[in-house]
């Protein structure tokens, strides 16, 4: 098997036996038990193959990620966080509640996407030129892995969105592209399109040329979706093909479209371009809001939401803020 871009052929999963000794190492570690001789052993696992030193920096990058969240959030965040459904936060707070342990557990559910080729942090947004002449954009907090053999090109989107323009790089055979999420595949057929994987559905956008769907249930419908229309799928099926909504692929340009957006809504999508959470009180959630917004300063967009709209910005601290309704003058 080759990979596009020089990548590594094997990609540890969660339950792969490299990951869950990287998993073990990072317990021991952080829970104070390496004395020199464990110190040694550490530094010659890492040496023994390149898979272990990729598996042990992405476990020290999980490590660095979680010890740069604010200990002062503790626990009470946790419930809010899952609401919200703001996946790092949530991981992130049970650590610093439970500690080492907790680390292993985390690693083993969710390491495979620190561990991927391709990652963006939160804010970040990154483009990649694989070697067959295809473009990917990540969008904030995304991951993918990218593996390329004499069957297929196949991206593996582990979380987030991309936006893909497939390319055909001369001396290259032909082969099929697809993007692989946890809900079925996404073949290109000559594109340029966008995937947003979720925990219970994927959704595509097509922008030129078509894709054809393939839900992972064996019996499911394939759907052709072309240029202009967008699509949800789950495991089982595809729902039917729809406009685009206005803005699809503002993100890749560092906006967000609304039109007449529901403020909780524009909130919880606003929200992934920052850290900690960004909370919505019950009574300004149906509120409507119109405009283009750049995400690279989420503070400034936050103010523009109080100027135009009753609502008030309050803010615990920089990871913890609620939008809620203008206090009586």
């Amino acid at each position: 098997m080759h990979r596009l871009d020089a990548l590594n052929p094997t990609r540890p999963r969660g339950d792969d036996p490299v990951v869950l000794q990287a998993a073990d190492w990072l317990v021991k570690l952080h829970a104070g038990e390496m004395d020199e001789a464990g110190h040694r052993a550490l530094h010659a696992w890492r040496a023994q193959a390149p898979e272990h030193e990729r598996a042990w920096q992405a476990a020290d990058e999980l490590a660095r990620t979680f010890g740069r969240v604010p200990t002062g959030l503790g626990v009470p965040t946790l419930e809010s966080a899952r609401r919200l459904r703001r996946r790092v936060l949530l991981r992130s707070t049970v650590l610093l509640a439970t500690g080492a342990p907790a680390a292993w557990l985390a690693w083993r559910t969710w390491g495979v996407e620190l561990a991927a080729e391709y990652r963006t942090a939160v804010g970040e947004r990154r483009g990649f030129v694989l070697a067959d002449g295809t473009r990917l954009l990540l969008d904030t907090g995304s991951a993918a892995d990218v593996v390329f053999d004499e069957r297929e090109r196949l991206v593996l989107l582990r979380a987030g969105r991309i936006l893909v323009e497939t390319g055909h790089a001369a001396g290259l055979p032909e082969r099929p592209f697809f993007v692989q999420t946890a809900q079925g595949r996404v073949r290109a057929l000559g594109t340029r399109f966008t995937v947003r994987g979720g925990d219970e559905r994927t959704r595509v956008a097509v922008l030129e040329h078509a894709v054809e769907i393939a839900p992972r249930a064996t019996d499911a419908t394939r759907v052709v979706v072309r240029a202009g229309q967008e699509v949800d799928f789950t495991r089982d099926a595809a729902g039917a093909p729809r406009a685009i909504a206005a803005g699809a692929d503002a993100w890749s340009q560092g906006a967000l479209v609304a039109d007449r957006q529901r403020l909780e809504d524009f909130l919880a999508e606003l929200s992934r371009y920052r850290p900690g959470v960004l909370h919505c009180a019950p009574e300004v959630a149906n509120l409507r809001i119109s405009g283009v917004f750049q995400v690279a300063d989420t503070d400034q967009v936050l103010a523009t939401l109080a100027q135009t709209l009753p609502v008030q910005v309050r803010t615990r601290t920089r990871y913890w803020v609620t939008v809620g309704a203008r206090a009586p003058e």
